[in-house]
């Protein structure tokens, strides 16, 4: 589902057969990404505490992006984020909401919002929303299910 609002947004739901724990611990395992992300170039944690953690990403999709954002871990049922800092994005929030289903399934919703900054036309964003997004919770999906 994509909302046309002032900024950008995007959601979507999967059902994954694992546990909220192993569906949780792939999520926030960042710097595993590019190992299953083919458009992720690398992650770094730049810090990690409490339920707190700082991680830089850089991306490849339509052009070479990096940014890092400040997540907050509510294990296992969710974690969120937010924009700490990049060049082309004005602002970045999100997160990933985990309900068990039962001991072997569970729900997983991914929303995000994005604004870019500079003259770049919305319509790319929402593009980018459009098709990365679904691609990307599939390879989340074979990856928690063990099959990446």
């Amino acid at each position: 589902m994509l909302r046309y609002d002032s900024m950008p947004r995007a959601e979507h739901e999967i059902v994954v057969a694992a546990s909220i724990d192993r569906a949780f611990d792939v999520i926030v395992d960042f710097e595993r990404y590019p190992e299953f992300l083919p458009e992720m170039r690398e992650v770094q944690v730049l810090d990690r505490q409490d339920r707190v953690a700082i991680v830089r990403f850089d991306l490849e999709l339509i052009m070479r992006i990096s940014y890092t954002l400040r997540f907050e871990e509510k294990r296992p049922a969710a974690l969120t984020w937010t924009l700490k800092e990049a060049k082309m994005l004005a602002a970045s929030t999100g997160g990933w909401t985990l309900v068990a289903v039962n001991d072997a399934s569970t729900r997983i919703n991914y929303s995000l919002e994005v604004q870019l900054k500079g003259l770049i036309p919305k319509s790319v964003s929402t593009r980018l929303l459009g098709t990365t997004l679904p691609e990307t919770l599939s390879r989340f999906k074979q990856r928690i299910e063990g099959k990446a």
